[in-house]
């Protein structure tokens, strides 16, 4: 009798783990304003705001910085990550973001040159 109640305890610890894991590592969408920097950009475009909306059930947002606003229609989710494309003065912008609660990271991609970024949350 003791060995099943041992190896049931096991089972329980065993599964709250995989639960556990599962559920902690999906990131949650990016959401409200936030302040970015991308250091690598050209002048005008390193330093700016992000703004997430959820809209009829599509993550989108507004950029803007010195040089205008440029709306990004469609963010996806793939795998841990939130990625878009988007055109910024005729050039494609593609995105991936990774989102932690207090930080933002990611990467721009411009004509084959990537460019970090960073993004913190905008206080209102």
């Amino acid at each position: 009798m003791q060995f099943k109640s041992l190896l049931i305890v096991c089972c329980l610890i065993i599964s709250m783990n995989v639960a556990g894991q599962s559920s902690s590592g999906s990131a949650a969408p990016p959401k409200g304003k936030w302040s970015y920097s991308a250091p690598n950009a050209p002048d005008g475009y390193d330093l700016g705001t992000i703004e997430f909306k959820q809209v009829e059930g599509k993550l989108i947002a507004t950029v803007k910085n010195s040089n205008g606003t440029f709306d990004i229609k469609e963010i996806k989710k793939v795998n841990q990550q939130y990625t878009a494309s988007f055109y910024v003065d005729g050039n494609q912008v593609i995105m991936s973001l990774d989102p932690k609660p207090d930080k933002i990271t990611g990467v721009c991609s411009v004509d084959g040159s990537d460019m970090p970024i960073t993004l913190t949350p905008l206080k209102e």
